[in-house]
């Protein structure tokens, strides 16, 4: 009889342990201890999409060592930076679901409502493929599937909500810079406005000379006016090439150190003040606060 007593509490001990560890285990993975784990890019990426509300669908491509969005335009490359980097922090944090048609839904995963990212390398692989669903209340988490998986996780492990980083139309991701050179690296500018043309000159390291009124002038007087000309960005693009060009209001050429001009033409106003960048075909736009911004640091050089 004791023998048997005794078999019996080891038994019991045994079922008891197993238990434990089956519910450690079961408990452990759903804590995330057992989370998959993207594998750092090392490659170049190829091409990246991202796919809106089942429907619309951005194509990010690098060919001739640079990134062009959907084809046609030159991509903004910090833009492209930010999501490139954010392909290799970001992480699932936490298991959430096992994943069912009522989860995705509630989590807005559905394929008409998620934000849908793929990345391929330059063999073509697919290294990345994220579908987004509606941002947590916590943190700068969101509700995602990965790589096919029908699990439901909250991933993160970046500065800002990872879906933000990733969640760009179009004209956020086409490049819109019309100048971007250096004060240190301008030999002179050149204004022409109604029909009169304004130079100015570097003289040296800290001054310029206006070459219409031969007044000379400390940079540190028109830093500001002179940065904001040769650093210029616009707001957008202008899509309707069959849109007319209005007046030429502005013309402005920058000439660099190196033997480099940069170029652009600012027409008057019709919905918004159309910019051109020489030699590029494509046409962008500024709106009435950028456009005032810089005139009035035009008129700082060419009226004072």
């Amino acid at each position: 009889m004791a023998n048997i007593q005794k078999k019996y509490i080891i038994l019991s001990s045994i079922v008891v342990v197993l238990a434990v560890i089956l519910i450690l285990t079961v408990t452990l993975k759903n804590k995330g201890y057992s989370l998959p784990q993207f594998k750092t890019i090392n490659t170049q990426l190829s091409e990246i999409t991202i796919t809106r509300n089942g429907n619309e669908t951005i194509t990010i491509k690098f060919n001739d060592n640079k990134w062009t969005v959907n084809d046609k335009y030159n991509a903004d490359a910090n833009a492209v930076e930010s999501i490139t980097n954010a392909f290799n922090n970001i992480q699932p944090v936490e298991l959430l679901s096992r994943g069912s048609d009522e989860i995705l839904a509630k989590y807005s995963l559905t394929d008409n409502e998620a934000l849908i990212v793929k990345a391929k390398d330059s063999s073509s692989k697919e290294v990345r493929n994220i579908k987004f669903g509606m941002k947590a209340n916590f943190g700068n988490l969101v509700y995602a599937q990965i790589n096919n998986d029908k699990n439901v996780y909250l991933i993160g492990n970046t500065p800002i909500n990872p879906k933000d980083i990733f969640d760009k139309t179009e004209d956020d991701l086409i490049n819109k810079t019309i100048s971007s050179v250096k004060i240190d690296d301008i030999n002179k500018i050149a204004i022409s406005y109604n029909n009169n043309s304004y130079t100015i000159e570097k003289t040296d390291s800290t001054n310029w000379t206006k070459t219409w009124n031969n007044k000379n002038i400390d940079q540190n007087d028109i830093y500001s006016s002179l940065y904001s000309i040769a650093n210029l960005e616009a707001d957008g693009l202008i899509k309707d090439n069959a849109q007319t060009k209005s007046n030429l209001l502005y013309k402005v050429e920058i000439y660099t150190s190196d033997n480099k001009t940069v170029s652009y033409n600012i027409y008057s106003k019709t919905d918004n003040y159309e910019i051109e960048l020489v030699n590029d075909n494509n046409r962008y736009y500024l709106l009435e606060s950028s456009f005032q911004n810089l005139e009035e640091k035009i008129n700082d050089i060419i009226k004072n």
